[in-house]
């Protein structure tokens, strides 16, 4: 894995015990970056309006989720490099005058083929961007090139890391940010199915509810921090997104939950959640070994 990269805004707003995230199960036109830029300007003005200093988008929601049964990916590519010119400044501009620091998913131009990507950008201006560490499937591993690094993120003197959709089932991932004192961790997500299937829409989305389920409150508990899930909702292209979004404190509990349909659920961090997480037995982030897992020993029968 690659080393976390450090990254602040450089804000001097007040320490404060408490900060509230909004989660936006947003429903993304394929292809059409234009329409879900303002689309996520008016999700962010209506957490900024609930008292949000955070948001979190799902995967691809500037591009819209664009994949091989759309179009291909020279007509991908246009698309992806069409939203980079003008994704940032525009999120530049927003949390500039919403004093909001958010976490977008997009698709990018990269080296070789494309990027599946999150920008994240605060009242400062730009922090980073962070590109998918695990392609699960050869189609995303035709289409993406692997992201280098997992970035710590500084702002609004709190700190987080991100990563998307099957990132989730990294463990690694959430240690190794736990260790650099994250506060919380964003997951933008875009887990979707076919279109045939939303007759069982509320079958498959609480499918996909025990699936998440199953993964996201042991990263919670293990490490001691806020996890944060945002999904995709509705229809775009060839897929239909179940738009689940959770948020899950430090002892693995769910705070807030949104199921189906497109909106937004508030969640709220607390510092002192987060420390009593982490001096409960349940959190092995300060009981690691690190060095016998690295050198085990192997023993011929």
């Amino acid at each position: 894995m690659a080393s976390p990269v450090e990254v602040t805004d450089g804000q001097q707003a007040a320490q404060g015990e408490t900060t509230r995230l909004a989660l936006i199960g947003m429903t993304s036109v394929m292809a059409d970056p234009d329409a879900n830029l303002e689309r996520i300007a008016q999700w962010c003005r209506k957490a900024s309006a609930a008292g949000a200093q955070f948001a979190l988008f799902p995967e691809e929601c500037i591009t819209g989720s664009m994949n091989k049964s759309d179009l291909n990916i020279e007509e991908a590519a246009a698309i992806a490099a069409a939203s980079y010119e003008k994704a940032i400044p525009f999120l530049e501009a927003l949390c500039r005058d919403l004093e909001l620091t958010v976490a977008v998913g997009t698709i990018e131009p990269g080296e070789t083929v494309l990027r599946n990507s999150v920008l994240i950008v605060g009242p400062e201006g730009y922090l980073a961007t962070y590109s998918k560490l695990h392609l699960p499937n050869e189609t995303e591993r035709e289409w993406f090139e692997p992201g280098e690094a997992l970035p710590i993120v500084n702002s609004q003197n709190w700190r987080f890391s991100v990563g998307i959709c099957y990132d989730v089932c990294v463990p690694e991932i959430f240690r190794a940010a736990a260790s650099r004192e994250v506060d919380f961790f964003l997951l933008a997500v875009g887990g979707s199915y076919a279109p045939h299937e939303i007759e069982r829409a509320t079958e498959m989305s609480e499918e996909y509810r025990e699936l998440t389920m199953k993964i996201l409150p042991s990263r919670a508990v293990d490490n001691g921090i806020y996890v944060f899930f945002a999904n995709q909702s509705g229809v775009s292209g060839n897929a239909w997104f179940p738009g689940l979004s959770l948020a899950i404190d430090p002892a693995g509990n769910v705070i807030g939950e949104l199921l189906k349909d497109e909106g937004m659920i508030l969640a709220d961090v607390s510092r002192q959640a987060i420390s009593a997480a982490r001096a409960n037995d349940e959190c092995t982030l300060d009981r690691l070994r690190s060095d016998i897992y690295t050198t085990p020993q192997l023993i011929e029968g």
